[in-house]
């Protein structure tokens, strides 16, 4: 009877529906909208996002990239701490609570520069001077009071002046700037244009080192020390005009702490093994570096995925998926097993239903024996109603073999009953039947 194929039918569906399950996960996996937190007012950051989806997009179709718009550095950090985003672009010094590192995309020298005739030649000496900043550049002011602070150079006793690059060469021949800050990559294409205006203005700029940067790092792990040889920075003239060492700042791709290990590690994978076709479609990420695993102090953790990646201890995407699917091949077994055994178990101990069908019919046969000739014709009736109803219960395996037995047998009765109590009471008179 097909009810008796109800348990392994039932298993076997659960084992096709894990198995249909596990095949969707290992197809579907990489299918990932990830969304990257940039600064709206960065051109830099703009063109890496843009090469970081290029990239993801031919090499990782599945895993897509949006991004999520900042208003500045600090915005996109905050944007990734509220959730808004799971990745962002971020500088050391502007470092979100929830980041972790995945890579370091470049790294900019901190470079003070003096326009020709100024007497500032070093940072101790610009007190009481004006410093221009570069317009556009928020944390460039609060990296140069960390500097200044180191000094023993109180902030407010140097005056600032936000230019744009049009507007140094004036400054210069007026002698309105004692020394320019510029934070930015060392084969960046802000360099030329800022030396060209500065000689414009007043002759040869002069060059000079944070001679403290070692000690300004300790102090700060968000930044590190950097050694400038002569002619650096591109030019006709070498800039600088010596060797220096300075500070230098980093930018990095950073993930929330809650994203898995092995998509971190993926995206690590991605980045790194990429960077000649990110380098390609944005010079500024040339400097694209691995984190290092074994400084324990620096500011920015790194994220334990990247890190796994990187000492060779992640598995491949690829086999993380399999291992997945094979899990899930396992669960499934175990609930497949444990149900049929489940329904065996009550098949074989559930208490009995009460046969209210078989029961009926009885109190119809024995209801014979006293009724009149006009209620013979409906239990007949009910008797055929119920003997259909079990019958197509039976054929589709939903009722018990004993209890069609007993529907069989009783049927049978209760007609044989109808029709010799219907010929009795033709006879003259009820009389009970043997």
């Amino acid at each position: 009877m097909r009810r008796r194929y109800a348990a392994p039918a039932a298993a076997l569906a659960v084992i096709i529906a894990a198995a249909a399950g596990a095949i969707l996960v290992h197809v579907l996996l990489g299918l990932f909208e990830l969304k990257l937190a940039i600064a709206e007012t960065s051109t830099e950051d703009r063109q890496a996002a843009t090469a970081l989806i290029g990239l993801f997009s031919a090499e990782h179709p599945r895993v897509r990239i949006r991004t999520v718009l900042a208003p500045d550095r600090l915005g996109t950090a905050a944007a990734l701490d509220r959730g808004e985003a799971q990745l962002a672009l971020v500088r050391a010094d502007a470092a979100p609570q929830d980041g972790q590192t995945l890579v370091i995309t470049r790294r900019d020298a901190v470079v003070f520069v003096a326009p020709g005739g100024s007497h500032v030649d070093s940072i101790a000496k610009l007190r009481g001077e004006t410093v221009a900043l570069l317009d556009g550049r928020k944390l460039d002011p609060h990296l140069l009071d960390r500097i200044l602070t180191h000094y023993g150079v109180p902030p407010e006793s140097v005056r600032r002046e936000v230019l744009r690059m049009d507007q140094l060469t004036d400054a210069a021949r007026h002698h309105r700037i004692g020394a320019v800050f510029v934070v930015a990559p060392v084969a960046g294409k802000v360099w030329l244009p800022l030396y060209t205006a500065l000689r414009k203005g007043s002759g040869a700029p002069r060059t000079f080192e944070v001679d403290e940067a070692a000690a300004l790092a300790r102090e700060h792990p968000v930044l590190s020390t950097i050694d400038l040889p002569k002619g650096a920075f591109v030019g006709s003239i070498p800039a600088p005009s010596d060797d220096i060492t300075t500070l230098s700042v980093s930018h990095r791709l950073v993930a929330r702490s809650r994203m898995p290990d092995w998509l971190a590690g993926e995206i690590t994978r991605e980045v790194l093994t990429g960077k000649p076709k990110l380098v390609a479609m944005d010079d500024d990420l040339s400097g694209i570096e691995a984190p290092d695993t074994d400084d324990k102090a620096q500011a920015l953790p790194i994220h334990p995925g990247a890190a796994a990646y990187l000492s060779g201890n992640l598995p491949s995407l690829s086999d993380q998926a399999q291992s997945v699917a094979y899990w899930l091949g396992l669960v499934a077994s175990a609930i497949a097993s444990l149900s049929a055994t489940g329904m065996a178990l009550h098949h074989r101990y559930r208490p009995p239903r009460p046969p209210t069908r078989v029961m009926r019919l009885l109190e119809i046969w024995l209801a014979v024996r006293t009724a009149d000739a006009a209620d013979l014709a409906g239990l007949e009736a009910e008797t055929d109603a119920i003997v259909e109803a079990v019958v197509r219960e039976e054929a589709h395996g939903r009722t018990e073999t004993i209890e069609m037995r007993l529907v069989a047998l009783l049927a049978t009765h209760v007609h044989e009953a109808v029709r010799r109590r219907a010929g009795r009471a033709v006879a003259g008179g009820p009389h009970p039947v043997p």
